[in-house]
This record gives structure tokens, C-alpha cells and sequence, in this order.
């Protein structure tokens, strides 16, 4: 009867089924070193700990990821998927230009403090690195993250009335902030503690954008 779906072959559900176990098993893999990062750092995490982690041969690791670097990569790209998804909801979670950027920086701070291992590797914390941000081997998942903080710093500025030349740079000095702000506060380096310096990033967050509005946009 036309219209109707074509039931699957053996020969399909079969590579099917064997595609989603390899999907699982390579999550499996990502979630081990994680646990393991979680546990003692980066540093402690090897393919022989991962391997027994999971309880599988060490050679079977090598059949998904060809090291340790391979596995932070992944990680990494997946980190920064997670992070696009966040924002994105924090995005679309107001109309006000303002208060969407703010959103955008709770959210961002929100993410690291609930998968700081995930974000230590997203950041190079965990010795893997991707090479400066616009270079052609940047994974798009950070292209992605990059592109919607612009979108929503130009929208802002849009709304605004304000003209800026160097977007960009914009761009990075807002990250630059969040970024530091985690970085000190993952590491109990603020006095009062993650509460605390998330108060100060989002009270600095609104000076920058008072500042920002009210400057020439000749440098």
C-alpha cells in the first residue's frame, strides 16, 4: 500500500544495530575519561586507565580514538556543542538585547561550574588544543560559539544605536572576562568564592556594556 514505510532488511537493522553499539561504545570511552578526570585530573587519564575503567582491552580503544589527544578532541567538540546549546536557549529566552547578553554569561558560567573537567579540556586546561580561534582547523562546534555571541553583541549593539567597527574584539573581551572570572573561581582563587565572582562578572558584565555604549566607535 503505497505511503506506507518500508520495513528494513536484516542486512540494514544489522548495520544498524552494529553503528549504535559503536556510538555507544565510543561514548562509553568519553564518559571514562571524563569520570577519570573528574576523579584526579587530566593528567591521570590514560587510554590502559579508560580501558579498564569500561573493562575492554586497550586495543579496542585504539579501534575508536588513536590516543589520548584524540579522545580530549572529541571531548572538546562535544563540550562546545553542549555550551552552543545552552546559549542558543539563553538566547532565545528574552527579546531584550541587554538582558540576553547577560543570560548568555549566566549560562556560560553555568555550564563550567556544572562540567569543569569538560571545560578545562575545552580551554587547553587539559593539554589539548585546537590552535588560535578563525584558524581553518577550528572545530565548528567553537565557530558556533563564537558566531552566536557576535549575533547577539551585534543585535545588542543594534539596539542600541551604537556603531562598532571591531565587533570582534568585542567579542573576545567579553569572553576574555567569563573566561577569567571561571578560571579563577574553578581554582578558589576569588575570596568568597564561585557565588561571589559570579556577582562580579555579571555587575562588570553591565559596566563593559554601559561603557561600550557610550564610546566612539573610532578606536
Amino acid at each position: 500500500m503505497k505511503g506506507l514505510p518500508v520495513p528494513m532488511g536484516i542486512k540494514q537493522r544489522r548495520e544498524q544495530e552494529r553503528w549504535e553499539m559503536r556510538q555507544e561504545m565510543r561514548q562509553s570511552i568519553l564518559t571514562a575519561a571524563r569520570e577519570i578526570a573528574a576523579e584526579e585530573g587530566w593528567q591521570a587519564v590514560t587510554t590502559r586507565k579508560v580501558a579498564e575503567r569500561i573493562e575492554c582491552s586497550q586495543p579496542t580503544i585504539y579501534g575508536y580514538f588513536e590516543n589520548k589527544e584524540a579522545i580530549l578532541l572529541a571531548l572538546l567538540r562535544q563540550g562546545y556543542e553542549q555550551l552552543v546549546a545552552v546559549m542558543q536557549e539563553a538566547f532565545t529566552s528574552t527579546d531584550d538585547p541587554e538582558i540576553r547578553l547577560l543570560a548568555m554569561s549566566e549560562a556560560y558560567w553555568d555550564f563550567a561550574f556544572r562540567s569543569p573537567e569538560l571545560y578545562q579540556v575545552m580551554h587547553g586546561l587539559a593539554g589539548i588544543s585546537f590552535g588560535r580561534y578563525g584558524h581553518p582547523d577550528t572545530p565548528v562546534e567553537v565557530k558556533q560559539s563564537f558566531a552566536l555571541a557576535r549575533t547577539a553583541l551585534q543585535q545588542w549593539a543594534e539596539a542600541k544605536g551604537v556603531e562598532i567597527a571591531y565587533l570582534n574584539d568585542l567579542v573576545e573581551a567579553r569572553r576574555g572576562l567569563i573566561h577569567g572570572l571561571i578560571t579563577l573561581a574553578l581554582a578558589n582563587r576569588v575570596a568568597g568564592g564561585p557565588d561571589r565572582t559570579k556577582h562580579i562578572l555579571q555587575e562588570t558584565m553591565k559596566d563593559l556594556l554601559f561603557a561600550w555604549s557610550h564610546r566612539s566607535s573610532s578606536r
